[in-house]
């Protein structure tokens, strides 16, 4: 799992934070302070988000795979009772 924070080249910017605007008002002061210096949120918060995304990923069973091993999407399933003999009839 590879969190991306929101990158804002120029045109998607200006697009962005236009629609922002718009449909969220309070949040542009937030974001033209955050994208101030360029397309890509500054560095500590890429990492705090990308921590607070594998923490969840933990806290809920999601992740990578270990090498050589299928990916994990939860808990592992309770294995299933090994089923006794069966009884066939005749007719």
């Amino acid at each position: 799992m590879t969190p991306l924070v929101l990158h804002l080249r120029p045109g998607a910017r200006e697009w962005y934070l236009h629609w922002l605007g718009q449909h969220h008002p309070r949040l542009v002061e937030r974001y033209e302070r955050m994208y101030v210096d360029g397309a890509y949120a500054p560095t500590w918060y890429q990492r705090r988000i990308t921590r607070q995304v594998h923490e969840l990923a933990d806290e809920f069973g999601i992740g990578p795979a270990h090498r050589g091993e299928a990916r994990r999407i939860g808990p592992a399933p309770a294995a299933a009772p090994e089923p006794g003999p069966t009884q066939l009839t005749l007719l």
